[in-house]
């Protein structure tokens, strides 16, 4: 098994359009949360542009790349031109065209907030100011919500979140979650893991606010509306964790988390926050005859034994849709004191 499980592995979350651990200050952690299992819609960085790489401009005098050199980066978010609040890339284009001489950038990496100052140059073609930045709205996709504390605090994905455009990890303070309906989903195959498809509910109107997206998830304050239907299930820890049983809660259709049987394979002995606590492999016949394994999506779906909530799935094997991986739910709780 060891040699068979070469472990190329993907990230659950559907292809998301367009994480570095810190200790953690001691907690008191809660003996009961109420158990996920349902879909979110994730929206991050909604408000600026997130930057996707830079280009040279070609001017009368040459091609010029201003931001090259800045402190600037990819998967930074701008959020100001001179200290004007961007609403997306109009309002950032009108913002820029009425600047006079350098414009200030203020910008956010993570948690960090920094200004930039750039000398925009004149495209020959067309006529605009350009600053040599290549941008785009905010990272949008689906995934399942793993606990919501009884403070209010949730915890989804179990998993950080890689750009497709930069293929970089990213990280930021900001974003929200939203209802989510699946309305079917490709099953997984040989080589290729299926994956849900589904569909934001009310994107006016999210279910909580994303205050972390780092390595081990998407965590945030939740609205009282997300714990509607929600069920009070005893916490549990990686001291409670054994190979055998255990039960995950997803969603394959519509907005209802089922219960399905799985196997934990293997458990790490892991005393720090790290990826792929525990091996498990699905054997519900439901399961595995509906979907064929594991789909992209299903990060964050609780990993339930013996009627405690102990960890999260995360990860499926690319080679086979019924083998995964697990996290142990106490790193995640780390992000929800």
């Amino acid at each position: 098994m060891k040699n068979k499980v070469r472990l190329v592995v993907t990230l659950l979350v559907i292809a998301f359009l367009c994480f570095s651990f810190t200790e953690s200050i001691a907690y008191a952690e809660p003996e009961s949360v109420y158990l996920g299992g349902i879909p979110l819609g994730i929206g991050l960085a909604e408000n600026g542009l997130i930057v996707t790489g830079m280009v040279d401009v070609i001017t009368d005098e040459g091609a010029f790349c201003p931001a090259r050199g800045s402190e600037i980066s990819t998967d930074d978010v701008i959020i100001k031109v001179n200290g004007e609040t961007v609403n997306g890339v109009q309002s950032f284009q009108s913002l820029l065209q009425d600047s006079i001489g350098d414009v200030t950038l203020t910008v956010k990496r993570g948690e960090r907030e920094f200004t930039a100052s750039l000398a925009p140059v004149t495209d020959s073609l067309t006529g605009l100011k350009k600053l040599g930045l290549t941008v785009k709205t905010g990272i949008n996709g689906i995934g399942t919500l793993t606990y919501l504390t009884q403070k209010g605090r949730f915890g989804a994905l179990g998993h950080g979140i890689v750009d497709a455009d930069t293929g970089k990890p990213f990280f930021t303070d900001q974003g929200s979650v939203y209802s989510c309906s699946i309305n079917g989903f490709r099953r997984s195959e040989a080589g290729r893991p299926g994956e849900l498809i589904g569909r934001f509910v009310n994107r006016l109107s999210p279910v909580g606010s994303i205050d972390i997206c780092n390595e081990y998830g998407v965590f945030g304050r939740a609205h009282e509306k997300l714990k509607r239907d929600l069920k009070s299930i005893p916490l549990g820890s990686k001291k409670d964790v054994k190979t055998g049983k255990a039960y995950i809660y997803s969603t394959i259709k519509g907005s209802l988390a089922k219960m399905y049987e799985i196997d934990i394979v293997k458990i790490q002995n892991q005393k720090a926050p790290k990826e792929k606590s525990m091996l498990i492999k699905v054997t519900d016949p439901e399961l595995l005859s509906e979907t064929g394994g594991i789909l992209q999506g299903m990060s964050g779906s609780p990993i339930v034994q013996n009627g405690k909530l102990v960890g999260a799935v995360t990860h499926v094997l690319v080679s086979d849709g019924t083998l995964g991986y697990g996290l142990f739910i106490d790193w995640m709780l780390k992000y929800s004191e």
